[in-house]
């Protein structure tokens, strides 16, 4: 519930290792969501350690697409994904997105159906580092702010192309 521009490290939601808040800001509802991100997470990468959550204008604007109108999309083990491998970047800072059912905001199930994810993909040894909740947002994860940053400012641009080149991208 931040404007990324004018975020304050100190005000950062800080929480140890069992979920429990230690500094800055009350965490958001999505605390399961994202403490199931690190534990399914960390099975694949250790350094795991920072998620972020946005509503990034483009990915939801593809999720939306996505759940309106289905259509064939890129899928990895029949999990629906939010996009194809549209640029070489892409594929090296993201990889592959998994398309998250719509839950709602909160929701136990949407934390579940994550955590599952990450652990399909990871146990196919195509570990994950982003999702995107139908509807709400994409999260990704990474070892620090910085690297989770520029995964999803990859992801949103990415996501950008796609509704800016062709109106019937998934």
């Amino acid at each position: 519930d931040a404007c990324l521009g004018f975020l304050d490290p100190a005000r950062l939601a800080k929480l140890d290792t069992q979920g429990q808040q230690v500094s800055g800001d009350q965490a958001s509802k999505t605390i399961a969501l994202h403490t199931r991100i690190y534990a399914a997470a960390r099975a694949f990468d250790a350094h795991t350690a920072c998620v972020i959550h946005t509503h990034s204008t483009h990915c939801v604007a593809l999720s939306l697409r996505a759940t309106a109108t289905p259509q064939p999309q890129t899928t990895f083990e029949a999990t629906p994904e939010l996009l194809p491998a549209l640029t070489p970047y892409f594929v090296m800072k993201v990889g592959h997105v998994p398309l998250i059912g719509y839950h709602r905001p909160g929701a136990p199930a949407a934390a579940e159906a994550v955590a599952r994810a990450i652990e399909r993909y990871g146990a196919q040894g195509t570990p994950i580092r982003a999702v995107m909740l139908a509807r709400l947002g994409p999260n990704v994860w990474h070892d620090s702010p910085a690297a989770a940053m520029a995964t999803l400012e990859e992801l949103e641009e990415t996501a950008r192309l796609a509704c800016l080149t062709s109106p019937d991208t998934p």
